[in-house]
């Protein structure tokens, strides 16, 4: 993940980071959440979160709506 990263930021990209505290701190800009000191089993909460909030976001941007997604039916039919 390492040359992605810096890939991204050569590109002025703005990033999501989460993590430790040393990438968190190489964050060019964006969000950065450090996850130092967090337990690890509610490290994952910290990352499907603001994930979950960016899509979203993506998807008001687009004008669609998240409680209507295209080819997914909230109801389960049985016979």
């Amino acid at each position: 993940p390492q040359p992605v990263l810096e890939r991204l930021r050569g590109r002025g990209a703005d990033l999501v980071v989460i993590g430790d505290e040393a990438e968190v701190a190489k964050a060019s800009a964006g969000f950065a959440l450090p996850t130092d000191g967090v337990p690890e089993e509610l490290q994952p909460i910290l990352e499907i979160l603001p994930l979950q909030l960016l899509a979203y976001e993506v998807t008001i941007a687009r004008g669609q709506d998240p409680d209507a997604p295209r080819a997914l039916a909230k109801v389960t039919e049985t016979r």
